[in-house]
Parts: C-alpha cells; structure tokens; sequence
C-alpha cells in the first residue's frame, strides 16, 4: 500500500468490465493493492475465458480477486443487453456493494465511457451508483475511472503515475505474460509508445445525454450485417435505460448520478 497517498489505509476497489483491463494499471495496483472485481469472463463471441490470466496479473502485482471476478461470460451479458435486462446489472453492483460494507473502501476506480464497448461505459455506471449507494450509507468514497482504450475525448486527469525503469519492466512483463492480448498490446505500444511508463486515473464526467453514439453502434451494425452477430446493440434503446436503471436502483436520479459530494 502507498502510505502516501490519499487513500492510504483502506483497499480500493477496481472494478473493470473486461479481464486485461488490469494491465493498464499494473503498478497502481503494486502501490495501492486494491480488491479487483470483473464483471466478464473475456471469453467474447467465441474464445475461451481469460480469467485466470488476470488472477495470475492481480496476484503478481500484489492485489487481490473480489467476489465477482469474470461473473458471467461476454454472450450473457450481451444478451441480457439486447432484451433491456437490468438484473445482472443490478446484482453485480449488489455483490460488490456487500464486499464494500466489509472492506469500506476510500476508492473506486471502473472503466471509463469510451464509446468502444457498451460493458465498459455500464461499468462505469456501475462505479457511479455504487458510490452514491456508499455515501448514502454514510461511507463516502471518491470514484475515478480509467480508459481501457485510447479515446479522442478522455476525461480530464485525476492522478498521473510515471513508473521507474524497474516498475515499467515488471509491467511489460506482466503485459507479455498475458499472451491472449498480444495484438492489441502490440497495437497499443505502436499507437502509444509511453503507455508502459505512464498510468493515468480520470475523473468521470459523462453525462449520459439521450442523443449519444457510441462508436460501438457501428461495430454492432457491421458484425450484424456479415451474420456474426442476429441484432445489434444500440444506445438509446438498450445501454442508457440500463445505465438509468443502475441510478433508479442505487435510489438515485440522472443528474445526480455522476455528480459530486
């Protein structure tokens, strides 16, 4: 634990839609060992899951595997999406709600809303109404989030963490270790040569407004339309009423949703 941050003397919460999320934040959680929570099991349309690839991730850096760790596969979670089911949703952020009241974390940090992935932006939802659930309980806590991909509007930074050599060499280790991400990593550091050297936490401020598109939108259509995928996710009819959904249930309405304390 980093005695000398803010936070220092209770165990964060990552939260993360996706197993790899974590490497983007490998020396963070050397620093801060918080409890990491995945909602997917990376397994996506047809691959095998990748969970005990990120308990091997976690474990190295020190931090360790909440509750809900790769809870349902990706198809699942999609398909609740496509039929406006909120429930997984709302259990998921129940779980974590639980290991809260026991760890009494300072600290939630999720997946940003990037318009890549509509599981990324709802974990970031969830992350929003989890802390207004906290701070109503009288526990506040302060909920940052982290891009798992690069975006042309990211929010704006929170805290920036510049690795030593030595911490960058064990998070590259780590990265190669991980081998079901391989391209993307390479991808990555092609596109951001500095992205083993710098970790940035954010704070959210996305607003959910009714006439968002989310890159994700086209992705869909496209999948659609060569037949790998029968219907597409949209955001006005499928990820902002559950995203709505999350506020309703932490006993909350939209403007306050991912507003401030």
């Amino acid at each position: 634990m980093d005695t000398h941050h803010p936070h220092a003397g209770s165990t964060p919460f990552l939260i993360l839609a996706h197993p790899g999320h974590e490497l983007r934040l490998f020396h963070w959680m050397e620093r801060m060992r918080p409890r990491v929570f995945l909602l997917t099991d990376g397994s996506g349309g047809a691959a095998l899951p990748r969970t005990h690839y990120s308990a091997a991730t976690i474990a190295a850096a020190g931090a360790s595997a909440g509750g809900l760790f790769g809870w349902k596969p990706d198809k699942a979670w999609y398909a609740a999406l496509l039929s406006g089911d909120a429930a997984p949703f709302a259990e998921a952020l129940d779980c974590i709600e639980a290991e809260a009241g026991e760890l009494r974390p300072q600290l939630l940090v999720t997946d940003a809303v990037d318009g890549y992935n509509p599981m990324h932006d709802l974990c970031a939802a969830l992350g929003a109404a989890l802390r207004y659930r906290l701070a109503a309980a009288g526990a506040p806590v302060q909920h940052l989030v982290s891009m798992a991909v690069d975006s042309q509007d990211p929010p704006p930074p929170a805290e920036r963490l510049h690795l030593s050599p030595q911490a960058a060499r064990r998070k590259q280790g780590a990265v190669a270790d991980y081998t079901p991400l391989a391209d993307e990593t390479c991808a990555l550091l092609t596109l951001r040569p500095d992205a083993l050297e710098v970790e940035v936490l954010r704070q959210p401020n996305f607003a959910w407004a009714a006439d968002w598109t989310p890159l994700w939108e086209a992705i869909g259509r496209e999948r659609v339309a060569t037949g790998l995928y029968p219907d597409a996710i949209s955001y006005a009819r499928h990820v902002r009423p559950i995203a709505l959904s999350l506020g309703a249930v932490a006993g909350l309405k939209l403007p306050r949703l991912l507003g401030h304390i």
